[in-house]
C-alpha cells in the first residue's frame, strides 16, 4: 500500500511538471501561410475527373522536389512560379497521353476558396495564395490540397505523412511516461 501512495506522489509531480513545462509549438502555419493547389476539371464527367486527379498526380510530383526545401511561402511561392514551365508540360502531357485536346492553364495568385475539412484539419473559407491549373473550360468539380506547409503530400484517407522523395518516413509519437507506465503495469501484474 506504502509502494502505491509513493507511486502516486511521483506521477503526479511528473505530470504537473510536464503541465508546467510544457511549450506551445511556435512558428505554426496560419491559413494565410498557406500555399494551395488547385485543380479544376473540365467538367463533370467521370473521364474529366478522372483526369483531373491525373494531373494532379503529374504536378505534385514536379512540385515535391522543388518545394522540398521551402521554408516559408514566400519561398514557396517563388519556387512554384518558376516551376510553372515544368507544371504546365507535364499536365499537358498527361491530357495528351489521355487522348483529349484541351488546354492546360496554370496560374499563381490568390484564389477564393470555401470551407472544408481536410485530413482532420478544418480550412476556413478566405482568399488564399493558390496555384490554379484549369483543364479545358475548368467547369467541372475541383481538387484542393495545400502545397505549403507540404500538406499535399500527405494521405488523406489514412491521416499518415508520406515521405518526400529522399526522406525517411516521420517519427511516430511516442510519450515515455506512458511506455514506463506500461512497463511498470506489466512488472506488477507478474507479482
Amino acid at each position: 500500500m506504502q509502494r502505491r501512495k509513493v507511486f502516486t506522489v511521483v506521477l503526479s509531480g511528473m505530470l504537473l511538471l510536464s503541465v508546467l513545462t510544457y511549450q506551445a509549438p511556435k512558428n505554426q502555419a496560419t491559413p494565410e501561410d498557406y500555399l494551395r493547389l488547385h485543380v479544376r476539371a473540365h467538367s463533370d464527367a467521370p473521364s474529366d475527373q478522372l483526369l483531373k486527379y491525373q494531373v494532379r498526380d503529374a504536378v505534385l510530383a514536379v512540385l515535391a522536389s522543388h518545394l522540398a526545401a521551402a521554408e516559408s511561402l514566400h519561398t514557396a511561392g517563388t519556387k512554384v512560379d518558376q516551376s510553372l514551365p515544368e507544371v504546365v508540360f507535364a499536365a499537358q502531357q498527361v491530357v495528351r497521353q489521355a487522348g483529349y485536346d484541351y488546354t492546360v492553364r496554370a496560374s499563381l495568385g490568390e484564389a477564393d476558396f470555401p470551407t472544408r475539412l481536410y485530413g482532420g484539419q478544418v480550412y476556413r473559407a478566405g482568399r488564399y495564395q493558390a496555384l490554379q491549373i484549369y483543364l479545358g473550360e475548368g467547369l467541372g468539380k475541383n481538387w484542393w490540397c495545400v502545397l505549403f506547409p507540404p500538406l499535399c503530400f500527405v494521405g488523406v484517407a489514412s491521416d499518415k505523412a508520406m515521405p518526400q522523395p529522399g526522406q525517411a518516413a516521420p517519427p511516430q509519437a511516442r510519450s515515455r511516461i506512458i511506455e514506463w507506465w506500461r512497463q511498470l503495469s506489466v512488472n506488477t501484474d507478474q507479482r
